[in-house]
């Protein structure tokens, strides 16, 4: 065991090893530590674990983080947002988060599938909206799904505000980097509704501009 741990360790202390396999290792070792037998799965997970996170794959790491820095980062963190909020890539996003370099395969992954595509479009996409544009909700609009707080607030409260801006609108105060959906639309407005002091959060989708009035 004091050879498979001090293999963890070593694994561990590497760049390379992060998201789920830093957290695997870091489970396993606990278990060494308190002198738990390992079950042949987490055996056989192990070696590949550390296959993964071994001296070649460093060397392979530190080149990547050059080119990670100069061709996706930028791109990275705007899908972390995204992703931290969804199961399959969540330890990976908190990583990117947190500043540190992905795995380079998995992140490649991630920066292919689908919604990350979609999600990159709607980031980069022209909006439609303007600070200080005046806009209402669209008959889309759900209170219940259709609006953020920044902070938290009793239901009540909450609902006054959104019954507020479905009957007066709001003026757009900023236009969020943060995208969550992998949808059209899905650019995202900080309102702030007519006679009100707390700002909503509401995607392009659910939102029109206010009818002139005549």
């Amino acid at each position: 065991m004091k050879n498979i741990k001090a293999k963890i360790e070593t694994a561990l202390s590497r760049p390379v090893c992060g998201g789920w396999d830093r957290g695997f290792l870091e489970s396993i070792l606990e278990q060494i530590d308190k002198e738990r037998t390992l079950s042949v799965k987490q055996k056989q997970t192990l070696g590949k674990v550390l296959a993964r996170n071994n001296e070649s794959a460093q060397e392979v790491h530190e080149t990547w983080v050059t080119t990670y820095q100069a061709d996706y980062k930028s791109d990275a963190v705007i899908l972390a947002r995204y992703h931290a909020r969804q199961p399959y890539y969540k330890p990976m996003a908190q990583d990117i988060l947190a500043g540190r370099t992905p795995e380079r395969n998995k992140f490649l992954r991630m920066y292919e599938n689908k919604y990350s595509k979609k999600v990159l479009s709607q980031h980069k996409e022209q909006s439609k909206y303007s600070v200080g544009d005046y806009l209402v909700a669209r008959t889309s609009f759900d209170s219940y799904k259709s609006v953020e707080f920044e902070g938290d607030m009793v239901w009540a409260n909450q609902n006054r505000i959104i019954q507020t801006f479905k009957k007066r609108g709001g003026f757009v105060l900023r236009i969020e980097q943060e995208i969550v959906n992998a949808v059209k639309g899905a650019k995202r407005y900080k309102l702030l509704p007519v006679g009100e002091t707390t700002p909503v959060i509401v995607e392009e989708r659910y939102l029109k501009k206010a009818p002139k009035r005549k």
